[in-house]
């Protein structure tokens, strides 16, 4: 059949018919709001509880997102490689070398690439990598550490500035803050987890004698060295152990409080390249009891603790320290009790001088006391 000109003429284009559809939608959409809402849920996936009912929860999860955005620009993870030798009964020789990787994690603390974490996440390692957040990978440069505290800090060798952490100030903690971490457990990197302060000064939980932080907080192997962070953003505590049964966690973890730990980075930073290494005063102390501030002379008010032992040939002995001396304060801070003077003798380490300002019959005295153990002499 042969189309005539006439109807080439007057057919109208598919486009037009395109065009007034979507008009006629719009239109509709304008006109009525209540087709429009419902075309919206027949799309849209619903929701079984709304976004009214929940606002408080999704106020509370969007603050943890922001935490964790803050967080993810300045956590790192710390991996380590040593040679260790492996005993197989069946081979020729009984042992071979091997080396083993581990990982921790850690946190920049200044634009310029300072990095910290845990001393037992770097001890004995023959090569420290740096894994950034963005999964570039630098060697670490030691700088210092701290055995006692268990406080490490490293160096990313490169001019550029990195984004670095914001301490916060662990003494304004309290039981019930929210306790976030984030690190890098069994090598899962950016792992975020969330808890409260369970405790916020707890003692004697090893040997170190040391204050910690208790947070009920997921902290797994791998965690350690890494952030605890409050509702903030801001770091008031350096993860570093737990207590379990199964070696993972159980709701008992604890992190070293950050004010605890800027003292150590400052002690660090006086003896950089080095390992300061645990040293002992060699007393026994204890806070005196009123008939001994009566028969020595000590005042009511007067805050400090007795000495009422010294060990043979120990670092108090060879100090001029002597029994029943009264210990006022230790590096220009008052000593409240035996912890105060414990933490004391831990920041300054082996081969450091610890200055004592003591009561002797009823006179003030300062003492300079070097902390060194002929048998465990100062070195890296």
């Amino acid at each position: 059949m042969v189309q005539t000109s006439m109807e080439k003429k007057y057919r109208i284009p598919p486009v037009v018919y395109i065009n007034f559809a979507l008009v006629f939608v719009l239109l509709i959409a304008i006109f009525f709001p209540e087709i429009r809402s419902a075309f919206g849920k027949l799309v849209s996936s619903p929701k079984p509880i709304s976004a009214s009912k929940q606002s408080q929860a999704i106020q509370l999860q969007s603050s943890f997102r922001n935490v964790y955005r803050e967080a993810q620009s300045f956590v790192v993870s710390i991996r380590t490689k040593k040679t260790e030798m492996l005993f197989q009964p069946y081979a020729f020789g009984g042992v071979r070398e091997d080396r083993i990787s581990s990982i921790g994690s850690g946190f920049v603390i200044d634009e310029r690439g300072f990095v910290v974490t845990n001393y037992h996440v770097i001890k004995n390692a023959e090569i420290i990598e740096i894994i950034m957040p963005d999964g570039r990978i630098f060697p670490a440069r030691y700088v210092g550490s701290h055995e006692r505290a268990d406080i490490a800090l490293l160096k990313i060798p490169s001019d550029e500035k990195f984004i670095p952490a914001f301490l916060g100030n662990s003494d304004e903690v309290e039981v019930g803050d929210w306790a976030i971490a984030v690190g890098s457990p069994y090598g899962l990197e950016k792992t975020f987890t969330v808890g409260v302060v369970s405790t916020k000064s707890r003692e004697d939980l090893d040997e170190t004698g040391q204050n910690h932080i208790q947070t009920d907080t997921a902290i797994n192997p791998g965690s350690s060295g890494g952030p605890l962070l409050n509702i903030y953003g801001e770091v008031v505590g350096i993860n570093r152990m737990i207590r379990s049964n199964s070696g993972s966690s159980a709701g008992i973890g604890f992190a070293i409080p950050i004010n605890y730990a800027k003292k150590v980075l400052r002690q660090i930073e006086q003896n950089v390249g080095q390992n300061i290494r645990p040293a002992t005063l060699g007393v026994m102390a204890t806070t005196p009891l009123p008939d001994h501030r009566k028969s020595l002379g000590i005042p009511k008010e007067a805050m400090g603790v007795l000495v009422y032992d010294i060990e043979s040939n120990s670092a108090a002995e060879r100090g001029g320290l002597r029994r029943y001396d009264f210990i006022k304060g230790a590096n220009g801070l008052s000593v409240r009790n035996i912890n105060d003077l414990r933490e004391q003798v831990g920041l300054v380490g082996l081969g450091g001088v610890l200055r004592l300002k003591i009561l002797r019959d009823t006179q003030e005295m300062d003492l300079l006391i070097p902390l060194v153990d002929a048998n465990y002499p100062k070195g890296p």
